[in-house]
């Protein structure tokens, strides 16, 4: 019998005492990192999901909610990866399932075949359904991991969990960065893109700040909305890299760098320099210009100096000129850091945890295992990944790593 997610969580709490479950995975995090990983697991072993011996936890109420959420806020089309970057461990599945699904060319964009949101998403769904993943689906918040017999204890909002390995993947999602200009007040008329909370119906005139991806996608989606009513503002020219890392950074080009046994200082400054962070695609930059020339966006290559809260608009003070917006929209990038996270902080405070210089995981490379039983993905996996750790090919060499290291364990 399949227990429903929320008698899951319940069954284990109520027999404390009595005879613990023990899992054999709990992923924290149900984002593409942890779906990935998920999907990767119970592809190797059916069982894990038909038996219920894999839980996949997060504070969303859906898998993959917070990207959903982003791609629709931001008016997203195409995706930045190309279409062998997906959940499913074959790396052709999406194309099979877009042929099967009559998704014509269209959903494919330039000769990598980035595929549009729409069959992504597609493709996502069937993948969570193949693997039976909405069943291991629990929304819940974990604040605390704990060391017990044979693995380790997850206490959650929802309740304690016991489960012999654990993947951290939690995201950069609650670590948003707002310009410093900002009031503090917390007005209302002004969001960052990747917030968890809903925005408010965004009137213009509106200023989107950030020339990333996000930022641009936002301002040509407001501009369509808005036409010449909608403003870009950014610190510098726009930076055009088709991939946020170079292409050779996707395959084994980082594993082979670090066989050199590079310290983690030089780890990290391979990772910095092979990444483009505020970097969009040439097919962004055109449409940026077109818009902008058709008059339907404005661009402001200037910083923000300041602005001034009025009751109907800010006024927005740059280097250069001021104007009024009566909504600013930020796509200024997060500051993640490992110790910001108060789950992370104790974990790493309670046991030790080796870290980097710079106070990252400090993982041999290409392995993903943080402590016995205690697994890594996303941007607590960088340095053993490397540039691409927190995009779509990085979840999926996480992925990959994390199952074949349990597998040698048993070899």
């Amino acid at each position: 019998m399949i227990l429903s997610p929320g008698s899951f969580l319940c069954t284990m709490k109520n027999m404390l005492g009595v005879n613990i479950l023990m899992l054999e995975w709990v992923i924290i995090g149900a984002g593409i990192h942890g779906c990935t990983t998920a999907a990767h697991l119970a592809y190797a072993d059916p069982s894990l999901t038909r038996d219920n011996r894999l839980l996949l936890i997060d504070s969303e109420a859906t898998p993959l909610a917070a990207w959903d959420r982003l791609t629709a806020r931001v008016g997203m089309k195409y995706l930045r990866s190309p279409g062998v970057h997906h959940l499913h461990p074959e790396a052709s599945d999406l194309f099979r399932f877009a042929k099967r699904n009559d998704y014509d060319l269209s959903h494919f964009s330039d000769t990598s075949k980035k595929p549009s949101v729409s069959v992504f998403r597609r493709h996502c769904e069937k993948v969570v359904e193949e693997m039976n993943l909405t069943f291991c689906f629990q929304q819940a918040s974990a604040f605390h991991i704990d060391r017990c017999t044979d693995g380790w204890r997850i206490e959650t909002d929802q309740g304690a969990i016991f489960t012999r390995r654990v993947v951290l993947a939690t995201g950069t999602k609650e670590h948003c960065s707002l310009p410093s200009w900002l009031p503090s007040n917390g007005d209302q008329r002004a969001y960052h893109l990747h917030q968890k909370q809903e925005l408010t119906p965004v009137a213009p005139p509106v200023t989107i700040i950030g020339g990333g991806m996000s930022g641009v996608q936002a301002a040509l989606e407001l501009g369509h909305r808005y036409p010449s009513q909608a403003t870009l503002a950014i610190r510098h020219p726009l930076r055009v890299w088709e991939y946020d890392s170079a292409p050779e950074w996707m395959g084994g080009k980082y594993k082979q760098t670090c066989k050199r046994a590079l310290t983690f200082s030089e780890r990290k400054n391979v990772i910095s320099r092979a990444r483009r962070p505020g970097s969009i695609t040439k097919n962004l930059y055109r449409q940026i210009r077109r818009e902008q020339n058709l008059g339907h966006l404005h661009v402001k290559q200037e910083a923000v100096q300041n602005v001034t809260p009025g009751p109907a608009a800010w006024l927005i003070h740059g280097e250069k000129t001021t104007w009024k917006a009566r909504a600013i929209l930020c796509a200024t990038g997060d500051q993640y850091h490992p110790v910001h996270s108060p789950l992370l902080a104790r974990l790493i405070d309670s046991y030790g945890l080796p870290l980097t210089p710079c106070g990252y995981p400090a993982l041999a490379a290409h392995s993903l295992a943080w402590a016995e039983g205690l697994y890594v993905s996303g941007p607590l996996a960088d340095f053993a990944i490397g540039p691409t750790a927190r995009n779509i090919s990085g979840a999926r060499m996480a992925a990959s790593c994390i199952q074949q290291e349990t597998r040698n364990a048993f070899i």
